[in-house]
């Protein structure tokens, strides 16, 4: 607590932006996003259930995976720790998107305290103000869903990874070895969309160890056999019939040919890609985006465009100076972006579809660290100074508009009128049992 203290005191204007832009979250959540979209009072049915009766809505004591709407499913690894927030803090509406932000913010800090370890201070700041302003995770990390846990075990797994890569103490690189694994088991049963992205990012992770003398064959071996273990419920749960048509339906390749199938791959790629979407338009749903700015959001567009001039130009030129360790962990997060894109682009439905890719902004906000520390060392007062202030700029408007313009926009979407009517007590048609059941029970 003293070093952080200190740490504060000397970057008290540093601090002071992050604290005030947490706070910001938190003040915004109960005014925006709006209502609560039938998906999360689905889930918040099962969490009511398990407190009131240990069951899920189903009547299904301690169950792996409960069954919510459209094929889909709550989660162990989501529904059992919002269950035991829920249990100190409320079933309200904002209790539970609570916990979201909440995992929101820890997914944030655990990246920006894993990045020092690898370059410095000053780039985690970045990194750590970029989260903090980032469209994508700001509002997919304020609704009560699966996929708002998902940076923080994408994050944890980092952590874990950062450790066993970079520090020698014994005891926290056994820790750091088991929490590895775990956590990227964790998060494939945590959303499906992550069932492809953890397995590439766990050989990825171990590869890079491997190579590094970080961790040893027989560790891997003893690793993959525990793993293996650990993750058979969850690949008896994929092997029946309701979970194997849901993939099949949701597939790139369902209903074309194989080249059909990887063409549409391509096409989906370039769309999560696409600096339209990523700057200015962002995902077309509403619940995903808000429509305002991109998903890296108009305040990330100077980092990224000065990183990739920088990287052009010190490739053409062969400038010896350029810093390895930023060359070494841009490598890392770019895997990281992709392993994460690869999880959205196997699917048919809503393309671009930026919340199964939820995984990837974790890694993006290090890639627009880096960006800014490029920016900085230029040493170039107009360019900093300029960049600075249209970051500054574009927060204000993504702000002003979550707040002011985002929830009429996006009222039906939230099923607001429906939800009115339903807390009124009036009769409601054509709308889930399963979700009535969250607002009947509580």
């Amino acid at each position: 607590m003293q070093n952080l203290i200190r740490l504060m005191k000397t970057n008290p204007i540093v601090w002071t932006v992050l604290i005030g832009l947490a706070l910001l979250h938190i003040v915004i959540l109960p005014f925006s996003p709006p209502g609560f979209y039938l998906d999360e009072a689905a889930g918040g049915a099962h969490v009511v259930s398990m407190l009131h009766h240990f069951t899920n809505a189903h009547g299904e004591s301690w169950p792996l995976f409960s069954a919510s709407l459209g094929g889909g499913y709550t989660t162990p690894v989501y529904l059992y720790p919002l269950t035991l927030w829920s249990f100190f803090v409320g079933t309200s509406e904002l209790a539970l998107r609570s916990f979201s932000l909440l995992c929101t913010l820890g997914a944030i800090i655990l990246v920006a305290l894993s990045v020092a370890k690898w370059t410095n201070k000053q780039t985690a700041y970045a990194v750590a103000a970029a989260g903090l302003i980032l469209p994508w995770a700001w509002l997919q990390g304020s609704l009560a869903w699966d996929p708002a846990m998902v940076p923080l075990v994408v994050a944890v797994s980092f952590c874990a990874f950062t450790h066993l890569a970079k520090t020698q103490s014994a005891r926290i690189r056994i820790a750091a070895s088991i929490i590895l694994p775990f956590s990227l088991i964790a998060l494939a049963y945590l959303y499906p969309p992550c069932r492809v992205t953890a397995p590439l990012l766990f050989v990825a992770a171990f590869y890079y160890l491997y190579r590094n003398r970080s961790v040893s064959l027989q560790q891997i071996i003893w690793t993959c056999l525990g793993s293996a273990v650990i993750t058979l419920p969850l690949a008896l749960f994929m092997i029946q019939p309701e979970a194997l048509e849901r993939s099949r339906e949701l597939s790139v390749f369902h209903g074309t040919s194989i080249i059909g199938g990887i063409w549409q791959v391509i096409v989906n790629c370039l769309m999560l890609l696409n600096p339209v979407f990523l700057f200015a338009t962002g995902d077309p749903n509403l619940r995903h985006a808000t429509g305002f700015q991109g998903m890296l959001g108009l305040a990330a567009l100077l980092p990224i465009v000065v990183l990739v001039w920088q990287n052009i130009t010190h490739a053409k030129h062969g400038n010896k100076k350029f810093d390895r360790t930023f060359r070494t962990i841009l490598i890392i997060s770019m895997v990281g972006i992709g392993a994460g894109i690869l999880g959205s682009v196997l699917t048919n439905e809503s393309q671009p579809h930026s919340l199964r890719a939820s995984a990837v902004w974790p890694f993006a906000i290090i890639v627009i660290g880096i960006g800014w520390q490029y920016i900085f060392h230029t040493k170039r007062k107009l360019l900093i100074n300029t960049s600075i202030v249209f970051a500054a700029i574009a927060t204000l408007l993504y702000v002003a508009d979550l707040v002011s313009f985002y929830p009429a926009r996006s009222a039906d979407g939230f099923d607001v009128p429906i939800r009115q009517s339903i807390i009124a007590g009036e009769s409601v048609d054509d709308y889930p049992p399963l979700s009535l059941q969250y607002y009947s029970q509580r």
